[in-house]
């Protein structure tokens, strides 16, 4: 559809790219073909700062064709050491084999761990892809989803932060993005206390007044 109507893609890698899925770039797993792709953290795996944006051909060339040169700076672009991370960064990634460990190994093993949230009465959906992963939360009442003023995302983010776990919320929805280079043992962790949390954000929920976060969870 969007070489029909000759549209532009652009694709965000800044999350899913340098092996979150898998695969080099998300775009690769879904078989996309973007004409921009933004790139950040990833790169270097976090050590320092550095971002781009990867341009298509017909992108470039119609910029070069149409303009004369390709201007393509940022503020920091190029600087000499985020770049040097970033090269080793990449080099260490290949030659290590991590994509291929999160695609044949820890990406399924997550699944299969994570899947298990999906029997909680909170839970809604659990879903994963690589090592990224994601909770719906519901009312287990109903099985909607809570009235937005109850907060139930960002309480069950505030017990994980609380007991050691970082899982971000985007509304009712709690989403995981672990290190490429977690082990086995560690993804248990990390599903244990996400049950533990679910647990303590249902209880919380279903009880007013609630108790203090600190006194919950001594």
């Amino acid at each position: 559809m969007l070489d029909k109507y000759d549209v532009l893609l652009v694709v965000d890698e800044v999350i899913c790219g340098f092996g979150r899925l898998g695969e080099w770039f998300g775009s690769v797993h879904y078989g996309l073909e973007p004409d921009l792709m933004p790139i950040a953290k990833g790169l270097s795996s976090g050590y320092l700062p550095i971002g781009g944006v990867l341009v298509g051909d017909r992108v470039a060339e119609t910029l070069i064709e149409e303009g004369g040169e390709f201007f393509h700076g940022f503020t920091y672009s190029g600087h000499p050491a985020c770049a040097a991370v970033a090269l080793k960064n990449l080099e260490l990634m290949q030659s290590e084999g991590i994509i291929e460990r999160v695609r044949n190994d820890l990406g399924p093993y997550l699944a299969s761990r994570w899947a298990e949230l999906a029997a909680h009465p909170l839970v809604g959906e659990a879903r994963s892809l690589g090592l990224i992963g994601a909770l719906e939360l519901i009312d287990p009442a109903t099985g909607e989803r809570f009235d937005t003023s109850l907060g139930a995302g960002n309480l069950c983010r505030d017990i994980c932060f609380a007991s050691g776990l970082v899982m971000r919320s985007v509304g009712d929805t709690m989403i995981i993005s672990p290190p490429l280079v977690i082990a086995h043992h560690e993804i248990d962790e990390l599903v244990d206390k996400a049950r533990a949390a679910l647990d303590e954000t249902a209880r919380r929920l279903a009880n007013t007044p609630t108790p203090p976060l600190q006194e919950t969870l001594a």
